[in-house]
């Protein structure tokens, strides 16, 4: 398989281990740049912020399944935030700080933490998936609103807990509310729902192309007809390459391809509108006379 879809699946050795890693790396580095940019904070508040910052999601999101959070589940998770705070807070001459301001550093954490949402996304959509299958509405044969609000909550905890329900809201939605409605929407329907009339549409209109394109990704012939794997690598490249894009050495931070989207389609009926038709100098010199 191509190396960028083990990449967007997590499939490459120590991937949990990695992934959680970089996701606190990430965490520590937000604060080492903000709050703690002076080294002034204790460090027993620094390293709960960090490891809140990166994790809340992990932390607090299960508890509404009634499962418990992956934070006393898997010692990885935990482990992965104590070292992931001493290489940016505690290496000699703050090299793990350094480095990971450098673009090579940023693109790393970048990746490896954008990577791990990924998982996020389809993981939870997954468990909610399950959770709730065998209980639908009677209006649609599959379960929607679960599947894909879970992981959306899952990538806004950070934002809610860190900033307050309106300083984060405020301003319209954010860009991680964008990422994990649409990521976990197109992955519910695509890989979830077999029986409803928009998954089977969805496939339809998509599975040409999709089967061609996993083909071109090196899968093989049982690969390349996987709704499942298909989704995942789709959610994984899109979030990927935005996340990417959004590094301040690209387009930035206040990039997002829907916001976009959405001021082009303004500026063309801006334009239709402002375009005046023509006016009829023969008729009004006429009606002068």
């Amino acid at each position: 398989m191509n190396h960028l879809v083990n990449l967007v699946t997590s499939n490459f050795p120590y991937a949990t281990e990695i992934l959680c890693l970089f996701m606190a790396i990430q965490g520590s580095m937000a604060v080492r740049n903000g709050a703690n940019s002076k080294k002034t904070m204790n460090w027993f508040h620094a390293f709960f912020k960090s490891t809140l910052t990166a994790y809340s999601g992990a932390t607090f999101t299960n508890m509404f399944m009634g499962r418990p959070t992956a934070m006393f589940a898997n010692d990885v998770f935990f482990g992965a935030c104590l070292l992931g705070f001493a290489i940016v807070n505690y290496l000699p001459y703050d090299i793990g700080f350094h480095f990971f301001n450098t673009f090579p550093g940023m693109l790393l954490h970048t990746v490896f933490s954008q990577v791990f949402r990924m998982g996020g996304v389809t993981g939870f959509s997954d468990a909610a998936y399950a959770a709730f299958k065998d209980t639908p509405s009677v209006w649609y044969p599959t379960p929607i609103f679960g599947p894909i609000l879970f992981p959306a909550a899952l990538g806004n905890m950070g934002g809610f807990f860190m900033n307050g329900f309106d300083a984060y809201l405020e301003k319209g939605m954010p860009w991680l509310f964008q990422q994990a409605l649409s990521c976990a929407t197109f992955y519910h329907f695509y890989a979830h729902d077999v029986e409803g009339c928009v998954g089977q549409t969805l496939r339809g209109a998509v599975k040409p192309m999709a089967i061609q394109f996993m083909s071109v990704m090196g899968a093989d012939e049982k690969e390349c007809e996987d709704d499942v794997l298909f989704a995942k690598v789709v959610v994984g490249i899109f979030m990927l390459v935005s996340c990417v894009l959004r590094m301040p050495q690209f387009i930035g931070p206040s990039f997002s391809p829907f916001t976009s989207l959405l001021k082009l389609v303004q500026r063309k009926k801006s334009k239709k509108v402002n375009v005046a038709p023509p006016k009829n100098k023969k008729k009004n010199k006429a009606k002068k006379q």
